[in-house]
């Protein structure tokens, strides 16, 4: 080879070199570039009472729930230069909620505001004017609405689902719409140099003859210690027999406060070796409700503490799973002693550990399924990657492919009906197995007159144990009620013929009002709940906003409300079409 090969392969060498280090350190360059420009969106030190990729009930949490003292109408401003590119008002979920296009390709989310600027407020109440309705989804021109860094562009609340006044902040790919880690963004910090807590090691046995401690049954240890130094007292040596797998409790908590929120990141090893990580850097909304497969649901339902399974169901599609052995099973068969690992860590790198050991032993006992060997006489065999239409006579249920998470034995039972109800009730499964896709489920109630049959609905009893039912449907196919649904438990039949309640809160009949600017009215269905509700004032449209977690309608006096006499139309129906008409005469000083 001679002097110039040597020289150009040496080149290559380098630039190979240079194109491998390029190639690790582009994505963390491209981060923090796209980072650039992006400031707090409040006023004050961020303290947080929720975590991106919090487990929550149903879904993974898409962003940050920072504190707001308890109170509403703190100043929220843009984090960056953009336009608003959505407005939305919904009943339910963010309820005010603004969002705000970056030209760095990403969305910043603002939910449960208690209002808009001034001029996006007048803008929407313009919208919802000319539409006759409180919810809006509106998207405007990107020259509609251009914000500046630092803009006010609207005011803390507790609108939607919240449960409290806080300000819920997410950053999504804008391409994608799919929500990244705030905490990630190093302009979004929060105080926390605290480790996250581990409170329970859970052991489940995943064969049938698997065994743990000598017992078919799943075993929970109690962990004691902080940060690095988690352990389960006395040490014990865990003796398994059989596939088994793991699960643990855990979650963050914060520099000065009692919060317990979710973890950014979980790893586990088996002798030095990683088997499992799971890490919240980005969520996609259409795999998020697969959180029922990642945590312990059985425990859930019963304790109410969520325990996140390393296990992974056959049908469970989290992206969020970065690393996963055999799917979670670990498989033991000599007789040594093995190391395990768990490591938790919050967004900021501060670390939990938690050490425990096990070892393989013999089978001391002969294990049999007796309840599952009775079952499988009389019940369905459901491949969850297949579809299924089940008929009794009176209920009929499909199912298409993937609505579960894993195979099982499904079976539903039928009950005599109670005097509430005009069908039995049916007993589909059981509330303990979760259900990721609806399902159509239509019951055939006994026959009843021409004027009651409008008011039947199928009612959901999450069990057996409670007198509690919802309105799940009351959509009619020939003979048959049918309701889509994505939850076992006890189903019927039952009628509302009750009207939804309206009352006035801060005036009545005949009031001359001054000084008041707002107005209240309570509306309250006890039966299937609101559908929907028509103010009007002096046949005027008014808009009235519905906060459902109060069940109260709150007017803010405007032109429409005019000097001397008014007349104040409300008229409030519920699922199945019971409508209440309220009306009301009120003055207003000339």
């Amino acid at each position: 080879m001679n002097t110039n090969q040597l020289i150009v392969n040496k080149f290559f060498k380098h630039l190979l070199a240079i194109c491998f280090m390029l190639s690790l350190y582009l994505p963390v360059m491209a981060q923090q570039k796209s980072d650039i420009g992006f400031r707090s969106p409040l006023g004050f030190p961020l303290l947080l009472s929720g975590t991106f990729g919090e487990l929550r009930s149903g879904h993974l949490h898409a962003g940050i729930d920072i504190k707001t003292g308890g109170k509403e109408g703190k100043k929220v401003y843009a984090v960056a230069d953009g336009y608003i590119s959505r407005i939305k008002i919904s009943l339910g979920g963010y309820g005010k909620a603004l969002y705000i296009t970056h030209p760095n390709g990403k969305v910043s989310v603002y939910g449960h505001l208690q209002r808009f600027s001034h001029s996006i407020e007048k803008f929407v109440r313009e919208k919802q004017y000319a539409r006759e309705i409180y919810t809006v989804d509106i998207f405007p021109d990107h020259l509609q609405f251009p914000v500046k860094k630092g803009q006010l562009i609207a005011y803390s609340g507790n609108t939607g689902g919240s449960e409290g006044p806080h300000l819920h902040f997410e950053i999504r790919d804008a391409r994608t719409q799919n929500p990244l880690n705030p905490l990630l963004f190093r302009n979004i910090r929060v105080d926390d140099e605290q480790a996250p807590k581990i409170v329970r090691l859970v052991i489940y046995p995943v064969g049938r003859q698997s065994l743990i401690n000598g017992v078919h049954d799943t075993a929970l240890y109690r962990v004691a210690g902080h940060g690095k130094h988690c352990f389960i007292k006395k040490d014990p040596l865990i003796k398994v027999y059989g596939p088994i797998s793991f699960g643990i409790r855990t979650y963050d908590v914060m520099s000065k406060l009692p919060n317990h929120n979710g973890v950014y990141q979980i790893q586990l090893f088996q002798d030095s070796l990683e088997i499992f990580r799971l890490a919240m850097n980005r969520l996609t909304f259409r795999t998020t409700r697969f959180v029922n497969s990642l945590i312990d649901y059985h425990y859930y339902q019963k304790n109410g503490k969520r325990i996140v399974r390393v296990q992974v169901d056959s049908n469970n599609r989290l992206p969020e799973y970065k690393k996963v052995k055999n799917r979670g099973v670990v498989y033991l068969k000599d007789n040594m002693v093995h190391h395990f690992k768990f490591i938790v860590k919050d967004a900021y790198g501060n670390t939990a550990i938690l050490p425990f050991r096990a070892m393989a032993v013999a089978n001391s006992l002969k294990v049999t399924d007796k309840k599952r060997e009775t079952e499988t006489k009389s019940v369905y065999f459901i491949h969850y990657n297949k579809a299924y239409n089940i008929d009794s006579g009176r209920i009929r249920l499909k199912f298409v492919p993937n609505t579960f998470y894993q195979s099982f034995y499904f079976h539903f039972r039928e009950k005599a009906k109670t005097p509430r109800s005009y069908a039995p009730l049916f007993v589909i499964h059981n509330r303990f197995v979760p259900v990721q896709n609806y399902f159509d489920l239509a019951i055939r109630p006994d026959k009843v007159d021409a004027l009651l049959k409008s008011k039947l609905f199928i009612a959901y009893i999450p069990s057996e144990e409670t007198d509690t039912f919802y309105f799940v449907g009351n959509k009619w196919k020939k003979s048959w009620l049918h309701a889509s649904v994505r939850n076992f438990g006890v189903y019927t039949v039952m009628a509302d013929t009750v009207l939804p309640e309206v009352k006035p809160l801060n005036f009545k009949t005949g009031d001359t009002l001054s000084s008041q600017k707002k107005l209240y009215l309570s509306i309250r269905d006890f039966e299937t709940g609101i559908r929907d509700y028509r103010p009007s004032l002096n046949g005027h449209w008014i808009l009235m906003e519905y906060d459902v977690k109060s069940n109260t309608l709150m007017y803010n006096v405007d032109k429409y409300l005019e000097k001397g006499r008014n007349e104040l139309l409300l008229r409030v129906t519920d699922q199945v079409g019971n409508q209440t008409l309220f009306k009301t005469v009120l003055y207003r000083e000339k």
